[in-house]
């Protein structure tokens, strides 16, 4: 029996990416739940025109209350296997399939590697999220890219410490065990913790370059944004640091390993033929 599949996509003001991503939602052998926090711009319409289980939220609650709010949806509907996708992020039914045969048979968070709508791979692959990193990243350092960026080739399956959120597999028993996403984060960082979080139950995180989807990346902190914005991040941070408290150290120094092992390190394999 094939296992039971939901996309859960979170959106907040996103009916253009929406109509620009998802017009192929309707054919998928999954099902679709979109959890709106509180758009105005007609993204539940149209996502509910587009196929989707629409919950609508009475206020914004941020990215990893919402996924919960999906979570929750999929179980009740007996998924076994949630896949979280951004609205705008690309899928296919093959990439769905794939990542969540991986995620079930090694009990294990799966993503694919994202590209860019050039076609160049997106970093969304990431090395241990210690301090320095994190600013060196930010402001753009050449640095980073050795040091903390990581993408797969179409045949490797690359084992990682941590993967973007926009798009990731999780089993449903895997997600119910580590608590899901932690809703003390309203966005940024969310999707750091949730795969250490899993690696310290003993569960991999895997980027598969074997999935290959767009992601039409316009993050907000790459952009010119209000002091709002710099505080929900900057709150974030402070969460996310005072609970790895051993990341704002260096890979380098002694105590830098964690309870779930050695998160710095990045081993790949080929992919099955």
């Amino acid at each position: 029996m094939s296992p039971r599949v939901a996309v859960v996509t979170v959106t907040f003001h996103s009916r253009a990416d929406l109509d620009r991503h998802w017009r192929g939602a309707a054919a998928l052998d999954a099902a679709w739940i979109v959890v709106d926090n509180a758009s105005t711009d007609g993204s539940a319409e149209l996502a509910e025109e587009l196929g989707a289980h629409v919950v609508r939220l009475p206020d914004n609650v941020g990215f990893s209350a919402a996924n919960n709010a999906g979570a929750a949806a999929a179980a009740a509907a007996g998924a076994d296997c949630l896949v979280f996708a951004n609205p705008d992020v690309t899928v296919t039914q093959e990439g769905i399939d794939r990542l969540a045969a991986l995620a079930l048979d090694r009990r294990a968070l799966t993503a694919p590697q994202l590209l860019n709508l050039d076609g160049s791979p997106q970093e969304n692959g990431r090395r241990a999220p210690y301090l320095y990193r994190k600013v060196l990243h930010f402001a753009g350092s050449a640095a980073s890219l050795a040091h903390y960026e990581v993408t797969a080739d179409p045949h490797e399956v690359k084992d990682v410490p941590w993967v973007i959120g926009a798009a990731v597999a999780v089993p449903r028993t895997v997600f119910d065990e580590i608590g899901g996403w932690d809703a003390g984060f309203f966005v940024y960082y969310e999707d750091s913790d949730l795969c250490l979080r899993a690696r310290r139950a003993g569960h991999p995180v895997l980027l598969d370059g074997g999935v290959r989807w767009t992601h039409a990346w316009a993050r907000a902190t790459r952009r010119t944004r209000s002091w709002r914005v710099w505080r929900i991040e900057l709150r974030s941070a402070l969460r996310f640091y005072r609970r790895y408290w051993r990341l704002l150290g260096h890979p380098a120094l002694p105590g830098s390993r964690s309870r779930g092992g050695r998160h710095d390190v990045v081993t790949s394999a080929r992919t099955p033929a």
